[in-house]
């Protein structure tokens, strides 16, 4: 192995007596590298802003860890052969008297074609440098060959933000025991991935502008004229900079940039027409020869610029280039400000500030903070960069945290720490104290553990996953599918919120892996956050727009669909007033609209956040971290949109008011819940069965209800509000199963993840233990009041349908005989479970038909007292009333369905009063075709139109506020004087 550096390195002098020497940030960057290379093996990173020493240190790096032969990695020709150059006199560092005049020289070689053969890398040992660009020397590349792995003792990686490219990380990777350094202005990358080894030293850039390396910046915008083409005026107003700066006598260059060669060469047409400038056009087709003319030609002051694609935007050491024309600014942050390293250096005589000419709307959002008038560009590069960088020191140390616990050595993965980029999403949970990341971690049933890290710094577990099923189009198992899957814990101590990452989004994964956290503590709370403590995370968001949106229908039965999905970008907009009294808020996704790097951001209620992009952990971590400060913060949440209009709910106890109707989750209306009766799958899904309350058994902490298919229930429930376990089944029937495409569990399970909504007597709906309040309420209508002199006195108000007092009529022989003595040409009695209504008329008119349907209820009251109860003002029989509203509203724009639910009804009891089957769907088929009149009557006796008092009247204003925006027509109250 070639030996000039392991000679050599002890002839170094960093501190030389009588010679220029090396300057702060290159001495601080040797020293951490001599410190770095006695305890490590790692690759090194080395930040020193453009213009700082970065080549100086590059070449010492050989001497100090005094190595054997070394590679060379850069980006470009140019830069390749100035490094060649370099190495091949080593003037720079005999000029600063690091290296004595007389030392002598390594032998250096260039790889300028495409090493096609292994004899060829072999010929390179000769050398003690050899310096390449990735399209020389990669083996990514078509037609390069694999290198010896013991070729190279050292590699140096010159602009190392490129490294983490596919093209630098074969080939680095051809060398493992190899040493590596890497050098670069800027140690991060718009696409936030980071670039291998340690960051040893960072100087920052702040303090290369204080030290005078960096000197002033100036940004002039170049506002066109209506009109004006912006390439015209670029030119113009860079021609008149130009023509100022000489004029004062100061001796600069200009920079043309763009971004393509079709447009350069375009541009080259725009200057000769439009100014005097004299400038050449360089881009990657050209040859070394023609690029170095051009930088002879700027060196001599032949030339005033060059019009480039980039060519000049890394390596090139020219500090006259002061101004440079933007005709496409760079996006990337890392990019500008390196480009403006070129331009900002002051060692050289005769020059002035750099400037920077650039039409404001054409600026990236990373770097428009930079492009505005009057911004302080030393403070702002300085900040914009330093804190880019300390963001990257944070990420390499929180990697550097995470301890491997299991690794499986495969031939097709490496897994590492640093290999791992989850989607940003979690499911929030809520906890009373921490989880215990020390035992095994939870492995998915069937699966394959993979990989697992801990990190007790970070608070944070990692486990990488493999599953195998066989496909169920398949019968045998000869081919099997493969999934990997990532699953990402993180513990906030500070809130006590748990993150939880899964790439399986099955809630019966989520609540096995936060059970598997805490198995050894089964006091331990654990709870999904409620929705309007997650959409606190919205926050984050700076000016947001809504692209995406969910409304959930309060209105049971309501002639709208059950879950509203909102689209587009404004999509927050279209959101009412009207839905904010008829709907309650879903999921949402939004982005921030303001400067600065784009943010978005995704709330469910089911406690899930989520953002569309992919990160690694720690940066990960970060986020999670800052969505936590916004949940625990009890601020109020303005987004300043539409979408505030919408309820967001609010824990409880208690069950505001009495539940008088039920639906599924709105789940169930987006994804297919097949229900399996002891293993034999139903042929529909949950929308088609009813879920019915038993009124009978409502406390204000639990209600029962039962899951009725085709009229009969076969399965009974409670729901117990304020509870971790709300759902419990009563019965001992059959075993009930649902199945998706992704998971199976019982109905009891579905209903604990997945809860159905109550409506309750005060119209106001109830999500697990989540309250949405009601409609904004009206006063109620007087007109909708139908008094009866008869209550009280010939019907019996206590007595519904049966057993009334000698003398008196039951309320439903009372309704059955005020439907038949009108016109109606049906007339059916439907008193039984599962009901319609009580009563239900039929009337067809030349361009109508109307549908009118009764509900009865008995006054409250001991059912064998001596007298009759006055007809009184009591809420609890406004509640019975009001509770009956929902049964029929389903059908108040589905006449078809009515008409097969009555022939159903008909045929297994309920009672036809007037006219024939054969009639009635005649009538309904006619429905469909013109207008369907719904009018609902509510009879509750047990109120009295004289005695009504506030809450009773909030009460029965609701229920006809309700059945006015379902119906389109206000419901009549009968009830007593």
């Amino acid at each position: 192995m070639s030996s000039y550096f392991k000679q050599n390195h002890r002839i170094v002098d960093l501190l030389p007596k009588n010679a220029e020497g090396l300057r702060r940030p290159q001495l601080g960057a040797t020293g951490a590298m001599l410190a770095h290379g006695t305890r490590t093996a790692e690759p090194a990173v080395i930040a020193l802003p453009t213009g700082t020493g970065k080549t100086a240190v590059l070449q010492l790096t050989p001497f100090l860890w005094s190595s054997g032969r070394v590679l060379v990695l850069t980006p470009s020709r140019l830069v390749r052969d100035q490094i060649v150059a370099g190495f091949a006199r080593l003037q720079l560092l005999k000029h600063l008297g690091v290296l004595p005049s007389d030392a002598g020289l390594p032998n250096v070689a260039a790889i300028s074609k495409r090493v096609i053969s292994t004899e060829i890398w072999e010929s390179y040992r000769e050398f003690d440098v050899v310096v390449t660009t990735p399209m020389s020397a990669s083996p990514s590349l078509e037609e390069i060959a694999t290198p010896p792995t013991d070729l190279f003792d050292l590699v140096l990686v010159d602009e190392a933000h490129h490294s983490p490219a596919v093209s630098y990380s074969t080939l680095l990777g051809c060398f493992p025991s190899a040493r590596k350094a890497f050098f670069t202005a800027t140690p991060f990358r718009r696409d936030k991935k980071v670039v291998p080894g340690k960051l040893v030293y960072n100087y920052p850039l702040k303090a290369a502008i204080e030290d005078g390396t960096y000197g002033k910046v100036e940004y002039l915008p170049c506002e066109p004229a209506p009109g004006q083409n912006h390439d015209i005026a670029i030119a113009n107003q860079a021609e008149a900079v130009f023509t100022e700066d000489a004029a004062a006598g100061l001796d600069h260059r200009m920079m043309v940039r763009t971004d393509s060669v079709a447009r350069a060469k375009d541009l080259v047409k725009v200057y000769e027409q439009e100014t005097n400038l004299r400038l050449k056009l360089v881009h990657g087709g050209h040859t070394m020869r023609h690029v170095q003319s051009v930088i002879k030609g700027l060196e001599k002051a032949e030339l005033d610029g060059v019009i480039c694609v980039d060519m000049f935007g890394e390596g090139v050491d020219f500090p006259r280039l002061k101004l440079a024309a933007l005709h496409s600014p760079h996006k990337s942050l890392a990019v500008t400000l390196q480009f403006i390293g070129r331009f900002a250096r002051t060692n050289a005589q005769d020059i002035g500030n750099a400037k920077f000419i650039a039409v404001p709307q054409e600026i990236d959002a990373e770097v428009r903070e930079l492009f505005k008038s009057g911004a302080n560009w030393e403070d702002l590069v300085a900040n914009l960069a330093d804190a880019r960088v300390e963001e990257e020191a944070s990420v390499r140390e929180g990697l550097a945290s995470f301890e491997t616990e299991h690794a499986v050595e495969t031939d097709e993965m490496d897994l590492t720490i640093d290999s791992l980029s989850p989607y940003f999403h979690a499911k929030v949970y809520q906890v009373d104290r921490s989880p215990n990341f020390e035992i095994p971690p939870f492995v998915p049933q069937g699966c394959e553990l993979l990989y697992h890290a801990v990190s007790e710094d970070m608070a944070a577990y990692v486990v990488v996953c493999r599953r195998k099923t066989k496909p169920k189009w398949l019968e045998t198992p000869s081919l099997l599918d493969t999934k990997n899957f990532l699953i990402v814990v993180h513990y906030n101590r500070f809130n006590q919120l748990l993150f939880v990452n899964s790439q399986e989004h099955g809630e019966d994964l989520y609540e096995k892996l936060t059970d598997s956290l805490y198995e050894d503590d089964l006091a331990a709370v654990c709870l999904p956050l409620p929705h309007n403590t997650i959409s606190r995370a919205l926050r984050i968001l700076n000016k947001p727009s809504f692209y995406n949106l969910g409304m959930r229908n309060r209105e049971l039965g309501g002639q709208d669909e059950s879950y509203r999905t909102l689209t587009g970008p404004k999509a927050d907009r279209r959101v009412s007033k009207t839905d904010a009294n008829t709907r309650s808020r879903g999921h949402v996704f939004g982005g921030s609209s303001g400067d600065g790097e784009s943010v978005t951001l995704g709330v469910s209620t089911l406690s899930k956040i989520w953002s569309n992009k992919y990160g690694l952990v720690p940066r990960y971590v970060d986020w999670c971290h800052k969505l936590a400060m916004e949940i625990a913060s009890h601020s109020p949440v303005a987004t300043g949109s539409n979408l505030d209009l919408l309820d967001t709910g609010r824990r409880v106890s208690k069950i505001p008011a009495p539940p008088i109707g039920m639906v599924w989750h709105e789940h169930v209306y987006r994804y297919p819940q097949l229900l399996s009766t002891d293993g034999v799958s139903h042929d529909r899904d949950l929308t088609g069965l009813e879920l019915a309350i038993d009124t009978t058994t409502y406390t204000d902490e639990s209600v029962d209800f039962n899951l009725i298919v085709d009229d009969d229930a076969i399965a009974r429930f409670r729901f117990t509000v304020g509870t971790a376990n709300i759902f419990t089944r009563l019965d001992s029937g059959s075993t009930l199963t649902l199945r998706n495409p992704v998971s199976e569990a019982t109905l009891e399970d579905f209903f604990k993840l997945r809860p159905p909504t109550f409506f309750l007597a005060d119209f106001s709906t109830l999500v697990g233990n989540e309250w949405y309040r009601g409609s904004t309420g009206t006063a109620l209508d007087p007109k909708t009041i139908r008094t009866f002199s008869e209550f009280g006195k010939t019907v019996d108000i206590e007595r519904e349908c049966s057993d009334a007092r000698t003398g008196m009529q039951t309320i439903h022989e009372f309704t059955e005989a005020q439907f038949l003595s009108g016109s109606s040409d049906i007339v059916i009695y439907d008193h039984r479970t599962g009901e319609v209504a009580d009563f239900i008329s039929l009337t067809e008119t030349d361009d109508a038909v109307i549908c009118q349907l009764a509900h009865c209820k008995g006054a409250s009251g001991k059912k064998n007292k001596a007298q009759p109860k006055k007809a009184a003002s009591r809420v609890d029989d406004a509640y019975e009333v009001a509770g009956q509203v929902v049964k029929c509203l389903p059908f108040r724009s589905r006449p078809a369905e009515l008409k097969e639910k009555l022939l159903r009804r008909l045929s297994s009891g309920s009672v036809l009063l007037r006219g024939s089957t054969e009639h009635m769907e005649r009538i309904l088929d006619s429905a469909q075709r013109k207008r369907f009149v719904f009018r609902v009557c509510l009879v509750q006796p047990g109120l009295s139109a004289s005695k009504l008092n506030e809450s009773v009247e909030r009460v029965l204003a609701a229920a006809g506020e309700y059945v006015t925006g379902n119906a389109g027509v206000a419901p009549s109250f009968w009830i007593s004087p």
